[in-house]
């Protein structure tokens, strides 16, 4: 017990699998095999170092408070989620758990519990910027009717495919843009303290709105009820899980989202090559969709958001694929994206709230197994975020190159080099209108968006 409270590891299921992942994720973090204990302790751990390329922004213009974040670093420039500096080490994320079958129900109920106790955007939390350990899972699974097994409590959604994956199997350090922007949800109040300061100057769509961040991130799980199961026919796997819940994340707090909830649906086919659980090689075709309200500054508001993708993994060759759009609740990060500085204006989260604004982007990925510990992978993501509003476009770029050498069943170590970049979509916008001055300025901050590189061990038992 003692040992599990300090090291954690991934879940036995979990503990042999050399290489890229291929399954029925909703089988492997759901349910049980029928020889499964009635408790195991499993969990996992990733020391890491990120180095940011990046330096300060320069060729601020316009007003005083503007001009006083010349020379400052931007947060997109620093490493999270302390964000004081380009470079930082850190336990990013140890996760102890127990999981197995309920004892006297003749392997009908099964239950999965995890925490975390890492540093990352879980436990820093954004309402006080204090640091906590918190409950990303907490389920039980009714397995009593045939074609629809029945999960209740805090789990993952059934949404966009990195967003189903065990943080532990992902074979990149950081989310694509894409899946980190429109489903990693960031769940925000009004901004209520100190001036609410027009940030840069921009002007932006009257559907957007200044905010602070309540809690942790949504991390992909939410309290709920969900109905899933799959179903084989020769080589052919169907499955499906649809999914009521609170429309809260893991914070466990109705009332900054009083009333509402979501419903979070995917549909998925796979074609088995051959081999089982994690280490199954397959194709996957899914499509997913999740629709909600979110209630801020005295209004609901409308959050939709869906995708579809596919996944293919056999031999030494992975290839997969999503595209993944999005409507109303638009994060849109820090409004100037500096940590704040005497004489500037006063940072403001931004959330586009309206269901007009939009959002969406897609990355490929591909990986390729040199030998049986070594894997090379390359991926390009891009995010187009408000493409609505011309003055108000942002888009970034990703292409990450990396690496993974698997020592033994329980290390793997990975090595990721990203060369981002970040613009103003329509910098025409900016020409004779009143914005011209902040939309400039936005050019000349994200052209400071420097590169990043990484490393970082998972240790697993």
């Amino acid at each position: 017990m003692k040992r599990t409270l300090i090291v954690t590891a991934l879940l036995a299921t979990f503990g042999h699998a050399p290489a890229s992942f291929a399954t029925n994720w909703f089988e492997l973090q759901n349910t049980e095999a029928p020889e499964a204990p009635d408790y195991r302790f499993w969990g996992f751990i990733q020391p890491q170092f990120v180095h940011n390329t990046g330096g300060p922004a320069n060729g601020i213009t316009g007003a005083a408070q503007a001009r006083a974040y010349n020379g400052k670093t931007p947060v997109f420039n620093l490493v999270g989620p302390d964000l004081t500096s380009g470079d930082q080490a850190q336990i990013f994320r140890a996760r102890p758990g127990l999981r197995g079958k309920m004892p006297g129900t003749d392997g009908n109920i099964d239950y999965f519990l995890l925490a975390e106790l890492g540093n990352n955007a879980l436990t820093v939390n954004g309402s006080d910027s204090k640091r906590y350990a918190v409950l990303t899972d907490a389920t039980v699974t009714f397995n009593y009717i045939p074609g629809a097994r029945v999960r209740v409590g805090l789990g993952r959604l059934p949404i966009g495919e990195e967003a189903m994956l065990g943080e532990p199997t992902l074979d990149y350090l950081a989310f694509t843009s894409v899946t980190d922007g429109l489903l990693n949800e960031r769940f925000v109040t009004p901004y209520k303290t100190g001036p609410l300061a027009p940030a840069t100057g921009i002007a932006m769509n009257g559907g957007t709105g200044g905010a602070a961040i309540a809690g942790s991130v949504g991390a992909f799980r939410d309290i709920g009820v969900e109905v899933f199961d799959w179903f084989n026919h020769e080589k052919w796997e169907y499955a499906y899980a649809l999914m009521l819940s609170q429309a809260d994340g893991v914070n466990f707090n109705t009332a900054n989202n009083p009333g509402n909830h979501d419903v979070s649906g995917r549909l998925q086919a796979s074609y088995v090559f051959g081999g089982s659980g994690p280490r199954r090689k397959d194709i996957t075709a899914f499509i997913w969709h999740q629709d909600g309200n979110r209630y801020f500054n005295g209004a609901n508001y409308d959050r939709m958001r869906e995708g579809l993708g596919f996944k293919y993994v056999n031999d030494k060759l992975r290839v997969g694929s999503e595209y993944i759009k999005g409507s109303g609740m638009i994060y849109m990060g820090l409004n100037p994206a500096f940590n704040p500085v005497p004489g500037g204006f006063v940072p403001v989260q931004l959330m586009a709230v309206e269901s007009y604004n939009k959002a969406n982007g897609y990355y490929l990925d591909t990986g390729w197994k040199l030998t049986e510990k070594f894997e090379a992978e390359l991926r390009f993501d891009t995010y187009d975020r408000m493409s609505n509003s011309a003055p108000d476009e942002r888009r970034t770029n990703t292409w990450t190159l990396g690496g993974q050498y698997f020592y033994n069943n329980a290390f793997r170590f990975m090595v990721n080099y990203s060369r981002r970049s970040a613009s103003v979509v329509n910098p025409g916008t900016a020409v004779g209108t009143p914005a011209s001055t902040a939309l400039l300025n936005a050019m000349n901050v994200l052209d400071a968006t420097g590169n990043l590189w990484g490393v970082q061990m998972t240790y697993r038992y």
